[in-house]
């Protein structure tokens, strides 16, 4: 007996341990867990964060500006040349001048100057309007020379820090020897060079330069002398102002030169205008007024320029506006050092500053050894140019293309009709910044999603409902297994068939297969109508619970006749396959194949659930309610629904969990295409499907990069709350519903 008790003690002894040990095991599980989605949420976050950073003005180490002849200015003379260009490179270890007499003066850190003469008899000079540092020089005789500045340090003794890209060789604008007036630079490529300028006669001339020579032509301005000539920076847009009469030439590659249109910029005049070289807009100021941002929009008879938005504040007089390069921004600096920076995209300034009074300033792109500068982000600097010092103000513009504004809202970008919802990564030419509206890729994740259920739900649900009440044992047995095999299949596999076999059949076969929802339903009553009345007929021979045997050869035909009958319908309806007939309003790769595709691989799973969950009612209820002389039907509805409504509803929401975060099958079978509505027969990009196409190409901690960070976001917290909601509901429905068992029991 000792032995005994001493032996029933350590059995005990070694349960308790074996308890203790598996519950430290799945509660340090379930921590791991919990740890685990802490650290991908503040993860994400801390890489979102910096997208909505404000933007800040750090001052950099004023640089002397000395004089040729090796004299400090540290106080402004009459005598000194005006300043008619300023640039830096992107180390901002340089920058380079050029003044009224037409030297060429390279300012390094330290004070080192060097001085080249780039034009005899100068007279003025334009800048090339795409951003680039090339610059156009004219001499008092209507000749022309292009020079540009070489980056990184000159030493003694070696070349000339300036270049002559396109020869030293004067190039004769004008046919009289009168110098000329409001010149004009674009450089659409590397060997390439648009001129323009007024002739002392009012006429303008535009000359282009390419590696054959120059070809020149002319033209009568349509509204007389203009006060202003402006090149886009392709070099295929004339722009000539007069007062506040602007007119609009194309320049053709023939050399052909074409009123494209003319518009009043303002109800009087005079007013300037500064081009954005990012995107092509023009910016458009008068006294008095507020800047306004003008951009070609299609339409169906072209391009035109319309005046897109105001911003919020007037430039006060004498104020220099300052654009940027490389991105859609712009500053404007007053005279007495108030700077704003702005972006095209909205109406507010993104920054306000005050820097210290300049005589010449710019915008200039700068970045670090790597190239990029806070964040891998390229920033600007601004650059300032008095007397006595050239200073560098660094701004970390942050993204300033990227808003709740720009995210959520509807933007007007340049060529585009309307304001409208765009996701565009990249644009064509490289220069403006990406489109991120992240409303199409919600509208597709939602609108995927809601076909896949709407497919899904009611036949998992029904079939769930059949095999839990009325399918027999025997078949049960059988079919249960067979779709949890079925919820194995890779989405991947699934996404494949819908893209490559689906799509195209369901474009040949479209009338038949949208006949379907209203022939399946109308085929399945009438087969069970007739198989009741045989069924009575034979005395109730047919075994309960195999109805369902001679519904599927039914079902199947139903949906063979469909499919070949559609042709013959499509000819006798449309003459042509319906696909066909609706033309640009169908799209092979749409919602409707998603649906289709995406629906199959949720039934698996909901029928699972759906199907345990009404397995699993009380049988005492069940029996109960037959007992009191309710029909099976009455006691599904009445009893076996409303007690398994906690687990009917875990099944939905974990359906539409899985719909939401689905990516294969919406990559492969959708066309990924970023729409905002709800047409059954149009593609569609949803947020998953989105990241897994675009995160391999975004630049690490670009802008771009962690957007697709958001919207993982996005779908964590989305995902996260829903299925809190569902847990939350499913506990107090099991509660509810455990406590009228009680007290019925």
């Amino acid at each position: 007996m000792t032995i005994k008790r001493l032996s029933n003690t350590k059995t005990a002894a070694h349960r308790r341990l074996s308890d203790r040990v598996t519950r430290g095991l799945v509660s340090g599980g379930g921590a791991l867990v919990l740890l685990t989605l802490v650290v991908m949420f503040f993860y994400l976050l801390y890489a979102v964060l910096p997208l909505f950073r404000s933007p800040s003005v750090t001052p950099l180490d004023p640089i002397p500006w000395r004089q040729q002849n090796g004299a400090p200015a540290t106080t402004r003379h009459d005598a000194e040349p005006a300043i008619q260009a300023l640039g830096a490179d992107i180390s901002l270890t340089t920058a380079f001048v050029i003044d009224a007499l037409g030297r060429g003066h390279r300012l390094a850190r330290g004070g080192a100057t060097s001085v080249t003469d780039l034009m005899a008899d100068f007279a003025s000079l334009a800048a090339a309007s795409g951003g680039q540092p090339l610059y156009l020089l004219l001499d008092r005789h209507g000749n022309a020379r292009l020079a540009r500045p070489q980056t990184g340090t000159a030493g003694p003794g070696e070349a000339s820090p300036w270049l002559f890209p396109f020869g030293e060789n004067l190039l004769p604008l004008s046919d009289d020897g009168q110098p000329l007036r409001h010149a004009a630079l674009a450089q659409p490529a590397e060997h390439q060079a648009v001129m323009a300028a007024q002739l002392a006669s009012g006429r303008v001339v535009v000359a282009r330069l390419g590696p054959d020579g120059m070809t020149r032509g002319e033209l009568a301005p349509a509204d007389g002398p203009v006060d202003e000539v402006l090149l886009s920076p392709d070099g295929r847009l004339l722009y000539l102002r007069a007062e506040n009469l602007l007119s609009i030439y194309r320049l053709n590659d023939d050399g052909r030169i074409q009123l494209r249109q003319r518009l009043a910029l303002a109800p009087a005049g005079p007013v300037h205008i500064t081009l954005l070289p990012a995107d092509g807009s023009l910016l458009v100021s008068a006294a008095g007024q507020r800047l306004a941002l003008w951009f070609d929009v299609a339409d169906d008879h072209g391009h035109h320029l319309a005046r897109i938005r105001e911003f919020t504040a007037a430039p006060p007089a004498g104020a220099q506006i300052l654009a940027s390069a490389q991105r859609s921004v712009f500053g404007v600096l007053a005279p007495d050092g108030a700077f704003a920076l702005f972006s095209t995209r909205q109406a507010d300034p993104l920054l306000q500053s005050r820097l210290a009074p300049a005589t010449r300033a710019i915008l200039s792109p700068i970045a670090d050894a790597s190239g990029a500068g806070i964040d891998g982000v390229p920033d600007e600097a601004i650059v300032t140019l008095d007397a006595g010092d050239w200073r560098v103000w660094r701004i970390d513009t942050a993204f300033p293309d990227i808003s709740w504004r720009t995210l959520t809202q509807k933007m007007w970008y340049s060529h585009y009709p309307a304001p409208a919802w765009v996701w565009q990564s990249s644009s064509a030419t490289g220069t403006e910044g990406g489109k991120f509206s992240l409303v199409p890729l919600l509208a597709g994740t939602l609108k995927a999603a809601g076909y896949a259920m709407l497919f899904a739900t009611p036949l998992a649900l029904a079939a769930a409902m059949y095999t839990a009440w009325f399918m027999a044992p025997a078949l049960r047995r059988w079919v249960k297994p067979a779709m949890e095999i079925m919820g194995a299949v890779p989405s991947v596999v699934i996404g494949l068939i819908a893209g490559l076999w689906l799509a195209p059949y369901y474009s040949r076969a479209l009338s038949g297969i949208l006949l379907l929802p209203l022939l399946l339903p109308a085929a399945i009553l009438a087969t069970g109508w007739g198989f009741g009345r045989l069924s009575a007929r034979l005395g109730g021979r047919v075994s309960p619970g195999w109805h369902c045997v001679p519904l599927l050869p039914v079902v199947a035909l139903v949906v063979w006749l469909a499919c070949r009958l559609s042709p013959w319908i499509d000819g006798a309806l449309f003459g042509q396959p319906l696909s066909g007939w609706l033309g640009d309003a169908y799209n092979p790769m749409n919602a409707l194949v998603v649906g289709t595709a995406m629906g199959f691989a949720l039934v698996p799973v909901m029928y699972s659930l759906a199907e345990d969950a009404l397995f699993n009612v009380p049988a005492r209820l069940i029996q109960g309610s037959l007992a009191l002389g309710a029909t099976p039907w009455q006691t599904l509805l009445g009893v076996t629904l409303p007690f398994a409504g906690a687990g009917l509803f875990s099944a939905f929401i974990l359906g539409l969990g899985r719909a939401v975060g689905e990516t294969m099958i919406v990559l492969m079978a959708s066309g990924n295409m970023a729409r905002v509505d709800g047409n059954l027969f149009q593609g569609l990009r949803a947020l998953a499907a989105n990241i897994a196409i675009e995160i391999p190409e975004a630049s690490l901690n670009g802008g771009h990069y962690r957007i697709l960070l958001l919207t993982a976001l996005l779908l964590f917290v989305f995902t996260f709350l829903i299925n809190t909601l569902a847990e939350a509901l499913r506990l107090r429905l099991r509660a509810h519903y455990r406590q009228q068992d009680g007290e019925t029991g």
